[in-house]
């Protein structure tokens, strides 16, 4: 794929925004709306951690209830890289319940599925510390 329409554009972004209101609501069984069933989060805030399937991507956001983080999805950028894969890097902020705040990036590989676009890989790197090693 060498280049996005204007509605992929938007219906990725829209993608992206549902994140935050499923994973933060704990309403797992919409998260097919989002992610892709192989999807893969990779965290790299401290040791790390992958969390792999549609399945423990729901497990996951139910373990952070009920003091999880709200997540903001900010400042996304939708692009085509030079393999035609489409990319997607944003800002995110994640209010703590203790009112503190940790920032990153996402930096997400989407797939157009016959239900939309999905995300098939979500890497979230934290900004301060740096992480060694990630760049978008």
């Amino acid at each position: 794929m060498d280049e996005l329409s204007l509605e992929d554009v938007s219906d990725i972004r829209g993608t992206l925004a549902l994140f935050s209101h499923l994973f933060d609501n704990g309403e797992v069984a919409d998260l097919g709306r989002v992610f892709t069933e192989d999807a893969v989060i990779k965290l790299t805030r401290g040791a790390g951690r992958s969390v792999r399937g549609l399945p423990a991507i729901g497990e996951f956001a139910l373990s952070l209830r009920p003091h999880g983080p709200d997540h903001q999805t900010l400042d996304t950028h939708v692009f085509v890289d030079g393999d035609g894969v489409v990319r997607a890097r944003s800002r995110y902020l994640a209010v703590l319940p203790d009112g503190s705040v940790h920032n990153g990036d996402y930096l997400d590989v989407l797939r157009r599925t016959p239900q939309g676009w999905r995300i098939g890989l979500r890497v979230s790197v934290p900004r301060y510390p740096l992480a060694n090693g990630i760049s978008g």
